[in-house]
């Protein structure tokens, strides 16, 4: 006689509350998936199944977790769908360190672990926003693609819609380009030609900083922006300095004299924003890495009418052609 087995359905090892409890940690980033089914005792597919609501238990039984409302949650997707239409798209990573960031810098309690949402939060902010990972191009296949005129064609009639939106095809003083080009100062790194058998020396003044960043800008009518140099080191040190350069030349250090957010976010809104002064509305080109323009600059930007869009990984003899 075959045997019928009926589940029963209330015989857990575990009570509904602490369910609940686990779904709201994991839903606000305090513990991953792995950490709340330790710590509560539940299997972790049944945890996660109910975070995603893929069965049982609704978002609207348990509630939200009163962490990002879902207005600043949607200006974060409002601003990364800005970010990566202007070619300023962020990975997986840099998106959790970016929400760290801008929860950090809008004084919103942060139960984050170590001030990051954690892989499950993002998992759920992924969906509750139909947002999709895409696989990026590495730099160097980017440019050869990009040299396509499929791809050099859609970027200008993408700048020609920016330009006709704000109305600036007849005011170059509004049109700004800001470029950054990094120097290795590191005499390893550099060959010389010799004779063979002789060893060869080869030595630079230097302060023995490895590698050093510069920011240049001007606009389509000629005008610049102090440039801003990026140092390796904890401080910028007097001797790194000149009383003789640029007018208004801008300092910075960092832990390997390479842009970094912070930096350039300083930068925009302390030399860039004097700079241009006024008028508006503003189109900056920036020709850097993505992460340099966070959630924070592209809100700051917005709110003082500037459009940030990235350049195309192109080298500059195409745009010279």
């Amino acid at each position: 006689m075959p045997r019928n087995y009926v589940r029963n359905t209330n015989n857990t090892s575990y009570p509904k509350e602490k369910l609940l409890e686990a779904v709201k940690a994991v839903k606000s980033g305090k513990l991953s998936g792995y950490q709340a089914s330790k710590h509560y005792g539940i299997p972790r597919p049944t945890i996660i199944n109910r975070v995603y609501d893929r069965k049982g238990l609704k978002s609207n039984t348990l509630g939200r977790a009163a962490i990002l409302s879902r207005e600043i949650e949607e200006d974060l997707v409002k601003n990364l769908r800005d970010m990566e239409k202007h070619g300023f798209g962020l990975t997986r990573k840099e998106l959790l360190e970016t929400v760290g960031q801008y929860v950090s810098n809008n004084n919103i309690k942060n139960p984050f672990k170590n001030g990051v949402p954690g892989e499950d939060w993002f998992l759920a902010f992924k969906k509750r926003h139909n947002l999709s990972i895409k696989k990026p191009q590495p730099v160097e296949y980017a440019r050869k693609q990009a040299c396509s005129p499929y791809i050099i064609y859609p970027y200008f009639n993408l700048l020609e819609q920016a330009l006709t939106e704000l109305k600036l095809l007849d005011r170059p003083s509004h049109i700004w380009n800001v470029d950054e080009t990094s120097f290795s100062k590191d005499p390893s790194k550099s060959k010389v030609v010799g004779i063979k058998g002789f060893t060869s020396t080869r030595t630079i003044a230097s302060p023995g900083k490895d590698n050093s960043t510069v920011l240049l800008g001007c606009n389509a009518l000629g005008e610049k922006t102090p440039p801003l140099i990026v140092f390796k080191g904890k401080n910028v040190w007097d001797e790194w300095t000149t009383d003789d350069g640029y007018p208004g030349t801008a300092y910075a250090a960092t832990s390997n004299g390479w842009m970094e957010t912070a930096v350039f976010e300083n930068y925009f809104e302390k030399v860039f924003l004097k700079t241009v002064g006024p008028k508006r509305p503003i189109l900056l080109i920036f020709d850097g890495h993505a992460t340099h323009v966070g959630i924070n600059l592209m809100k700051k930007a917005r709110e003082a009418e500037i459009t940030i869009l990235k350049y195309l990984p192109i080298p500059a003899i195409f745009y010279n052609h």
